[in-house]
């Protein structure tokens, strides 16, 4: 006589497993099915949100400080001809054995004229400890 009793028991156990499994569809409480989205492919290829377009050719850093503690670049930049919008220069103080920006600094010049050399400085502070510092200059025509 147990053995009907045991067999029943997995019987229960079964189907208690087999309804945690159903489909939505047969879903007890009323929610409704949950949906999928698809999402159209990526080629990889990252995109800069304002990539702007660069005049570094145009550009000139005469001095940059490179050791720790406040820091400052100087230099110039001529926009060129058909110039328009504002011209963004860029200093990144770099740690060349590790490629880590230890500050970046920066100036932006609004409705600049295209053939006026512009004086720019750029300041930040450089509180991370380095062997070797580097100034990497950039510039933009946002």
């Amino acid at each position: 006589m147990k053995k009907p009793v045991v067999c029943f028991v997995g019987v229960l156990v079964a189907a208690s497993a087999l309804s945690a499994c159903s489909s939505p569809e047969s879903n007890q409480a009323g929610n409704p099915p949950s949906t999928t989205t698809t999402q159209a492919a990526t080629t990889g290829e990252a995109k800069p949100a304002n990539p702007g377009t660069g005049i570094i050719q145009a550009t000139t850093m005469t001095s940059c400080d490179t050791a720790p503690g406040k820091v400052a670049a100087k230099g110039t930049v001529t926009p060129p001809a058909g110039t328009k919008g504002a011209v963004k220069i860029t200093v990144s103080w770099v740690d060349p054995s590790t490629s880590a920006v230890l500050a970046h600094g920066e100036q932006t010049f609004k409705d600049v004229q295209a053939g006026k050399s512009l004086d720019w400085t750029a300041t930040a502070e450089v509180t991370k400890p380095a062997k070797d510092i580097k100034c990497v200059l950039g510039a933009a025509v946002l």
